[in-house]
């Protein structure tokens, strides 16, 4: 344990593990303000932006909460209307609030600054013409699932699934840039052949290395969820988890991987990015063992991780065999990893799994019988 501490005191208070939480925390607060002022509300002819506008737009939607109905789009409309202004040139609404919108998206025909329309003054129009929910795509969804669409306030969950996206992309780096030199360091410093001569010797040094690291890896992608969470909750609230996914991040689909409810879809991504974390851990102990100085240790993990995002731009995307490459870790933490590869989704935790398992023991036996030469 006196050794598992040390350990974890060496990561934690390295300048680069504090540098890099700064700029995460940092960077979670800049997109979140960002993605806070794109919220727009319009009630009764005034306008709402910001905070304000979240906490118009949630309380206008309480009254409306619960399985969706004709007669309620029939209501929204009669109470707040259908969006007719925007600003030149913009495909923003400007007298729209987050249950107008609902209805333009999924119930009206038209479109926002169509150019290859003659209408150029205002570039923008809705079709009179109101679908029911039945001759809508969410009719179909309703078809398939049997079950009625739950319409809640759901932005919230958008914003914590982006921020988790960043926070685990900035904490990916951290992980690259402090664990990648839990083994090096101890080659490229000369400190190895003096830990192997010490009462605890090379064996429980080997576990203690890996332990911290571990723990640092975890609590990264524990600390990410938590601020997240806490950040979209207290200015977005928590409603929106009967929704489904396809509803929440783009648009529903009558397909299966926008069908999926996000009290469920949550878990999954948290469960992949959680692998996903664990095996870049993992990956990153394997490569430090092998090297011999801190930068070849960064720069070797740093290709690694980035190598899969290169492949796909390169092949313009992954498909066939190269699909399995969605299990690794840098697209393990994105959310929309299920969506592109949704008929194979759950063997992409089984993969990441083996791998952490096989690189943590290939790192522990590479340390402990390696000697300086």
């Amino acid at each position: 344990m006196r050794l598992y501490k040390m350990e974890l005191y060496k990561l934690c208070h390295k300048k680069i593990f504090k540098i890099g939480l700064i700029c995460t925390i940092g960077s979670l607060l800049f997109f979140f303000w960002i993605m806070l002022m794109q919220e727009h509300a319009t009630v009764d002819g005034v306008s709402y932006n910001g905070y304000k506008a979240v906490q118009v737009n949630r309380h206008i939607t309480e009254e409306f909460k619960g399985a969706l109905t004709d007669e309620k789009v029939k209501r929204i409309i009669e109470r707040y209307g259908i969006p007719k202004e925007t600003e030149e040139r913009s495909d923003v609404l400007e007298n729209n609030n987050f249950l107008n919108q609902f209805i333009v998206l999924y119930f009206l025909e038209g479109y926002i600054h169509d150019y290859d329309s003659y209408d150029y003054e205002t570039g923008y129009k809705i079709s009179d013409v109101i679908y029911s929910i039945a001759d809508s795509d969410l009719g179909k969804v309703m078809e398939l699932t049997g079950k009625d669409i739950i319409f809640e306030y759901y932005r919230g969950w958008g914003v914590f699934l982006n921020l988790l996206l960043i926070g685990f992309i900035f904490g990916s780096v951290i992980i690259l840039f402090t664990i990648s030199i839990v083994f090096a360091s101890e080659r490229q410093t000369g400190m190895l052949l003096l830990l192997f001569t010490t009462i605890e010797g090379k064996g429980k040094d080997v576990y203690a290395k890996i332990a911290a690291a571990f723990t640092v890896a975890v609590g990264i992608w524990v600390g990410v969820i938590i601020f997240a969470l806490i950040l979209s909750g207290i200015v977005y609230g928590f409603d929106g988890l009967n929704c489904y996914n396809g509803m929440v991040l783009s648009y529903l689909w009558p397909s299966p991987e926008d069908m999926i409810p996000m009290y469920y879809f949550i878990p999954i991504t948290l469960t992949l990015s959680f692998l996903g974390i664990v095996s870049l851990c993992a990956i990153t102990l394997c490569i430090s063992a092998y090297c011999k100085s801190n930068f070849n240790a960064v720069v070797v993990a740093a290709i690694c991780w980035a190598a899969p995002f290169l492949i796909a731009m390169f092949f313009d995307g992954l498909r066939g065999g190269l699909s399995y490459l969605y299990s690794t870790p840098l697209f393990m933490v994105m959310y929309m990893t299920i969506f592109n590869v949704y008929n194979i989704w759950r063997i992409l935790p089984c993969i990441s799994a083996v791998v952490a398992i096989f690189c943590t023991c290939i790192a522990y036996r590479k340390y402990k019988v390696q000697t300086l030469s």
